[in-house]
């Protein structure tokens, strides 16, 4: 039987280890001034948990100006998958109105 299972954890591709979610950083660089920051730790963010972080963000009164320069700059991206679209789609679909914000401009 030895045999048979090494043979089968030969057939298993091994997935690399992902890092350790760092709560922290991760609001750090979601908030940055840095518009390439943010946008970077959105995609890393969506690709690991298929949702946007924008629980970190002060959405009462509307959508926060940061987060809807990075929403923006990910619709622009002709890079943005179909799958990230239809997640800044349901994002939206949560968020106080854009045209409801008096943080727009």
């Amino acid at each position: 039987m030895q045999k048979d299972e090494q043979g089968y954890n030969a057939r298993i591709k091994r997935e690399p280890k992902k890092s350790k979610f760092n709560f922290d950083i991760l609001k750090a660089e979601a908030t940055s001034q840095d518009a390439r920051v943010r946008k970077s730790i959105f995609i890393e963010y969506f690709e690991r948990f298929q949702e946007f972080p924008s629980y970190l963000f002060d959405n009462d009164n509307g959508i926060d100006v940061r987060l809807s320069q990075t929403i923006a700059d990910l619709q622009k991206d002709p890079e943005t998958s179909e799958t990230m679209h239809k997640g800044i789609a349901n994002l939206l679909a949560r968020l106080p109105s854009q045209t409801d914000s008096p943080q727009m401009a």
